[in-house]
C-alpha cells in the first residue's frame, strides 16, 4: 500500500514557543472516562478486521510531546492537529496509515490519551484557533493556507473538523495546492485525529467516514 503522507512539520522535541507566541489557551471543563495504557489503547484502535478490504499500517514513534512551532503561533494547534502532533505528553499514543476506497482518499489517524483535563483542553484549544487562524507556515515542511472551519461532524463527546490547502513547492516551480481534510474527536480522555489530502487535486479532501465511525465506537466502548 502506497499512501502520501503530508504533515505540518516534521516530529521531533516538544518546543515551546517565546513567551510572546503562545497560542490561546480556552477554558474547558475536563474529560470523564478511563485513561487508556498503551495496552488498551492498541486494543481499541480500529484495523482491517473490524473493516474489510480497509488496510491499516502502524506508524512507529514514543508517546511524546511532538508539536513544533509555525508562524503565526496562533496556528499551532491546528498545525498539531494536521501533522497529528501532540501538544501535551500523552500517557499512550498510537498512529497509522488508512488506506483509500472509493469515495474518500484514505490518509492517516492518530490515536492518544490524556489526564481529563489534558484532553478537554487540547480540543478546545482546537476549535478556539480555527477562529482565527487562516494560513501558517511551520518550521519544516510545506505552508497551508484556506484554513476553513466546518461544522461540528456531532462525533464522540467533541468535535472538530476542518479544510485547508497545502502549498506543495518543489525547484521553485509555482505551489500545487492540496486539499487536506482533518477531524478531530474527543472520546473521554483520548483524542482520535483523522487526516486526509486529496493529491489528485480534482476536489475537497474526504476522511473515510467508515474509518471514523468504527473508531469512535471502539473508543466508546473501551472508555466507560
Amino acid at each position: 500500500m502506497t499512501v502520501m503522507l503530508f504533515v505540518a512539520g516534521c516530529a521531533g522535541e516538544a518546543k515551546e514557543p517565546r513567551a510572546n507566541e503562545k497560542p490561546a489557551r480556552s477554558a474547558a471543563p475536563a474529560a470523564g472516562g478511563k485513561v487508556l495504557g498503551q495496552q488498551a489503547l492498541q486494543r481499541a484502535t480500529v484495523t482491517g478486521k473490524d473493516l474489510p478490504g480497509r488496510d491499516f499500517d502502524a506508524l512507529p514513534g514514543p508517546a511524546r510531546a511532538d508539536s513544533a512551532p509555525v508562524m503565526p503561533a496562533v496556528c499551532r494547534p491546528v498545525a498539531d492537529a494536521v501533522a497529528l502532533a501532540s501538544p501535551l505528553t500523552p500517557k499512550a499514543r498510537l498512529r497509522q496509515v488508512m488506506s483509500a476506497l472509493e469515495g474518500d482518499h484514505g490518509g492517516s489517524m492518530a490515536l492518544a490519551s490524556y489526564t481529563p483535563d489534558q484532553a478537554a483542553e487540547i480540543i478546545a484549544t482546537l476549535r478556539t484557533a480555527l477562529r482565527s487562524c487562516t494560513a501558517f507556515t511551520p518550521v519544516y515542511g510545506f505552508a497551508y493556507e484556506g484554513v476553513t472551519a466546518l461544522p461540528d461532524p456531532g462525533l464522540g463527546n467533541e468535535s472538530v473538523s476542518f479544510r485547508l490547502l497545502q502549498l506543495v513547492s518543489l525547484d521553485g516551480e509555482e505551489p500545487l495546492k492540496v486539499p487536506v481534510t482533518v477531524t478531530a474527536v474527543r472520546v473521554g480522555t483520548t483524542m482520535a485525529t483523522f487526516q486526509s489530502a486529496n493529491t489528485r487535486r480534482d476536489g475537497q479532501a474526504v476522511v473515510p467516514s467508515d474509518v471514523v465511525s468504527k473508531q469512535v465506537t471502539k473508543l466508546t466502548e473501551a472508555t466507560p
